[in-house]
Parts: C-alpha cells; structure tokens; sequence
C-alpha cells in the first residue's frame, strides 16, 4: 500500500473544471455531488533477458465537486474482485489507484466495464462505471538528452508516439524522488523539449553537472469524442540521463 501511495504521488493528472457555475450559484448542501469516473490502460517497456518487452496495467481514477471518503471500482460481474482507490497526496476530491511495478505483466488486464461505488463525506453515493478497452499506445523507443553548448540549453529528442494527445516530462533524482515536473503539458505530435532550469523544478531545486536523474516520459491519449475528459490510455518511457553544461 505505501508503494501504492508513493506512485499516486508521482502521477501527473489532467486537470478538469468541475461544476464551476454550481458551486458559486449554489449553498454547499444545495449541491448534488457528481462524481466522474474513468479507467484507462498503461503500458511501459521492460528490459527481460537482453530484450525489449511491453508490459501493461491499468489506472482508476475518480474525481467529484465533494470531497469523498470512499470509492472502489471491480470488473463487471468479478464479485471476488475489489480495487481500492486512495486519495491522491490527501487530496479527498481526487481519488486513484494504478497497478505497481512489479504486477505489470505482457498480458492485458481485464478487458470490459469496470463499476465504481463512490461515497461523498456528505453521505451521499453514486454508482457509475467506464469501459476499459483493449487499445493503448506504445511507449517510444528512444530519448535522447543533450545539452546544446551554443544556445546554453538543455533538449530532450524523442520519436514520435502515435496518438499521443499530449505529454508530461518527469525527473527523479537517485533516491527516487520526484525532483522535476514540466510546468505544462506537451503537444502529443511534439518529439522535442527544452528542460528549464528555472521552471518546473520541486522546492526550487537547482541541477549541477553530473547529477544523475531518471527521466520519464509519459504519454496520454482522449477517448475518442471524451478530449479533455476521459483518458483511452497512457504510455510510460524511461531513460537515465546525467546532467550537464
């Protein structure tokens, strides 16, 4: 669980505008809670024995315009099947849950409807489900860091990730500590970033040359018509990089 809780740290969602309108037209017991609920597929390459292998999880992700106490989420008709969600960094309006790194497997998860049972600290509860499908998009198979001595800048290159919608560039230092977040999202048909060394970096860090980081890239797909809403799919890329000038 505390593995759980240290992934759900490091994940970097998408943020919706939820209800905006009701919540200042309305008193707080006046508004009726409204929870969306949404499961997409990961998928990340592994090295296994010299090869290059695809491996594959999924996500749970509830988030409401009340703070909740409570949700869980099973496959359709999987009454021995429950999967917890927890709050994200304590946040109550933002619940998840994501496979962990060593229960991803080269098999696809369970493939169908998964029911959500979400409870509001108010007392109030909604049932909702989502459908996880069977696509998802590759993780790209090369990225390149460099540092650019005549513009003084730091470039990441890539190759392109097919339908990607955008992306998110991650850092971890050695300990494994979440030390650098891109400001923005990316342009998912970009193959290119440019690392800043004064945005984006947790409690103000500054990089020196030769510290060494973890680099992900990871990857995001709409469902189709759900832009902006509803993940399809996520792809996560590694790459250790040591930084330099």
């Amino acid at each position: 669980m505390l593995k759980d809780i240290r992934t759900m740290k490091k994940i970097i969602l998408y943020i919706i505008p939820i209800l905006a309108v009701a919540l200042v037209a309305c008193e707080p017991e006046e508004i009726p809670f409204r929870p969306q609920a949404d499961v997409f597929m990961i998928t990340k390459t592994i090295e296994n024995n010299g090869q290059i292998d695809t491996v594959y999880g999924f996500a749970l992700h509830v988030f409401a315009n009340k703070p909740m106490t409570n949700v869980s989420a099973s496959p359709d008709n999987a009454t021995d099947i429950a999967y917890s969600l927890e709050a994200i960094e304590g946040n109550p309006y933002n619940y998840y849950y994501q496979t962990e790194d060593n229960n991803f497997s080269q098999q696809l998860p369970t493939i169908g409807r998964y029911d959500f049972n979400i409870l509001a600290e108010t007392g109030e509860s909604e049932s909702m489900s989502d459908n996880l499908l069977d696509d998802f998009i590759y993780p790209t198979d090369t990225i390149n860091y460099e540092y650019d001595t005549e513009k003084k800048q730091h470039v990441l290159n890539w190759n392109k990730i097919d339908d990607a919608s955008y992306i998110i560039i991650k850092l971890y230092d050695t300990d494994d500590e979440l030390v650098f977040n891109s400001p923005s999202s990316i342009d998912g048909k970009k193959t290119s970033y440019t690392l800043s060394t004064s945005s984006g970096w947790i409690n103000s860090r500054i990089p020196e040359t030769g510290d060494q980081f973890i680099l992900e890239l990871d990857a995001y797909s709409f469902e189709a018509g759900q832009e902006g809403v509803n993940l399809q799919a996520k792809s996560i890329s590694k790459n250790t990089i040591v930084w330099t000038e």
